[in-house]
């Protein structure tokens, strides 16, 4: 059944994460024993409701701003028995607030405010949790800035150079960088005090 919202999604071209980025997420989850997760940019709710498969214990709150996506994530959420697992929040993501504490932040939503993202949401991150970005070498644009015809999209690749730049000048994260899984990916954890 999820498989078929992927299919559906990859022919309408909803971006959705790539198959070995997921599987690095997923793995990762596991690994880390994340039960709380919170998911920038939900789309069509697949990666919502595969991370959610992993374990019934998982909870997901996933927030998404376009009301047709929104609608479409609610339907195969509960389509797939989801619902007591996966919150979708139907709103802008700056609008987003809450106290909760999570063991992962998953950002894949405007690559854009990546930066802006990361600071509203650090302070949710437990101690030893984690942000994991998608999309960090956006289809290999970044290699190739120059290249690009479209200035807007030249733009958004500039503002994904900058970010990666900035985080791994914070000294506030440990970062790990994976240019060769998925369409790249970033893990951020905080770093430790004193090392």
């Amino acid at each position: 059944m999820i498989e078929e919202i992927k299919n559906k999604a990859l022919e309408e071209g909803v971006p959705i994460i790539k198959d070995e980025g997921l599987a690095f997420l997923l793995n990762y989850i596991k690994e880390h024993n994340c039960k709380q997760i919170l998911e920038l940019g939900t789309a069509v709710g697949y990666s919502a409701m595969e991370m959610a498969k992993l374990d019934k214990d998982i909870h997901i709150d996933t927030i998404e701003k376009n009301e047709e996506m929104y609608h479409q994530a609610v339907k195969n959420i509960e389509d797939n028995n989801l619902t007591d697992q996966i919150d979708v929040h139907f709103m802008p993501i700056e609008e987003y607030k809450t106290d909760k504490i999570y063991d992962l932040i998953f950002v894949d939503a405007a690559k854009a405010q990546y930066g802006k993202y990361l600071e509203m949401f650090i302070d949710n991150l437990s101690e030893n949790g984690a942000m994991i970005f998608d999309n960090m070498i956006f289809h290999g644009l970044i290699y190739d800035i120059e290249s690009i015809t479209s200035r807007n999209l030249r733009n958004l690749v500039k503002k994904i150079v900058k970010f990666r730049e900035m985080v791994y000048n914070d000294r506030r994260f440990d970062i790990i960088m994976f240019d060769n899984i998925g369409d790249g990916i970033l893990v951020l954890t905080r770093r430790k005090c004193g090392t």
